[in-house]
């Protein structure tokens, strides 16, 4: 504030009104922290109770009271409903996470008691179906959209491992629909979040969901480059997921831009098809060469890279070079044949990566806008 007075930008009442302002929504972190502190030991001094004799307690006790903290946690929720600021949406958010644990952990409490056994994905889809409607209804901050996004790829990943176990190879739109979930989701988020009140928290479904499938696909073309056939067994298989798979995420690359056409819905189109190309070419190509797997990882996040300078999201670009950087440093030890080979090569990838380094810099000094630019360049809807 006062940086601000003496570089001119403000005057004294204004300065005056802000830290007025300020002072009268200021949250008083240090007591929270005591209380939170508070509740964590009167939490876990209940646990090692209940640990410690569960064996002695009747199964249809501990249901009930399962039950019973379900049911107080919804009437805090229901309580906290009128209430705005901190205490109505951050708290609120709190007890909805906490909810939505004790409702996944009653199907395992409840198979344990009569001693049932069914496959994990099973309960995960129970509880996606019930819980889904209420998170996404009702959810505000990172921690329920990220639960969410948890959820719906881990009931995933459990279906596969579930069906994969069954025998015989997985049909190929399975597999490109199961490894397609990210991009659904973040249609969805795309969607809704001009249709809800709730902005911010549909923004963050859809970063979480963009940033597991960036992360999916990666993983990939690491594993396409490690062994022939990688995560889809034949080859033939192989190249049917990954042309199944173009056409979905390209139809979604379309879909994208067509409900944000800004720059930030053109970044996420071009993500969608550099992952889709790319993933394509490594599935037909069924290489293990270094250097041409390396090639495909860092086209596909150059493609990245130019997305976020488009739009301006700084972060995501420092991580793109990091990542780039790494991916050559690795190379390096793949293509080294001896000690030798191996220091030059590590010399090599130091040098480049500095280069690089200098070179980011610039380009995002240069090309990338100021934040508030390109929030202002999204606003109006301009998709350069």
């Amino acid at each position: 504030m006062d940086i601000w007075l003496d570089a001119g930008l403000i005057d004294a009442d204004t300065a005056r009104r802000i830290r007025e302002y300020e002072a009268e929504r200021s949250r008083p972190l240090g007591l929270w922290s005591l209380i939170g502190l508070g509740a964590l030991a009167i939490g876990l001094g209940i646990v090692s109770l209940v640990a410690a004799n569960w064996e002695e307690i009747p199964g249809m006790v501990r249901l009930a009271v399962h039950l019973l903290l379900i049911a107080g946690i919804s009437g805090g929720m229901y309580l906290l409903q009128p209430h705005k600021g901190f205490l109505g949406l951050y708290l609120k958010d709190v007890l909805l996470f906490i909810l939505a644990v004790l409702g996944a952990t009653f199907f395992g409490h409840l198979g344990q008691v009569y001693q049932t056994s069914s496959p994990l994905w099973q309960p995960m889809a129970i509880w996606l179906l019930l819980f889904s409607p209420l998170l996404l209804l009702v959810g505000r901050g990172w921690l329920i959209s990220l639960l969410w996004i948890v959820a719906l790829l881990g009931t995933g990943i459990a279906h596969w491992g579930w069906y994969a176990q069954q025998g015989g190879n997985l049909p190929s739109t399975y597999v490109a629909v199961i490894t397609s979930l990210p991009v659904f989701a973040l249609l969805l988020g795309m969607s809704l979040r001009n249709l809800s009140g709730r902005e911010a928290f549909w923004n963050q479904v859809g970063q979480f969901a963009l940033a597991s499938f960036v992360t999916g696909v990666s993983v990939k073309l690491i594993a396409d480059g490690v062994t022939i056939g990688g995560l889809f067994g034949s080859t033939g298989q192989a190249g049917e997921i990954a042309g199944l798979q173009l056409g979905l995420w390209s139809a979604a690359a379309l879909l994208g831009y067509r409900l944000n056409r800004t720059a930030t819905g053109i970044s996420i189109a071009a993500i969608l098809i550099a992952a889709a190309l790319t993933s394509f070419v490594s599935s037909i190509a069924q290489s293990t060469e270094a250097l041409g797997n390396a090639i495909l990882f860092i086209i596909f996040w150059a493609a990245i890279g130019w997305s976020a300078i488009y739009s301006a999201w700084r972060n995501v670009f420092q991580v793109v070079v990091a990542i780039i950087a790494l991916r050559l440093i690795f190379l390096s030890f793949e293509l080294a044949s001896d000690l030798l080979s191996s220091g030059l090569g590590l010399i090599l990838a130091g040098i480049i990566t500095i280069a690089i380094a200098i070179v980011a810099y610039r380009f995002s000094r240069a090309f990338a806008p100021a934040r508030a630019a390109a929030v202002e360049r999204d606003s109006s809807g301009d998709g350069r």
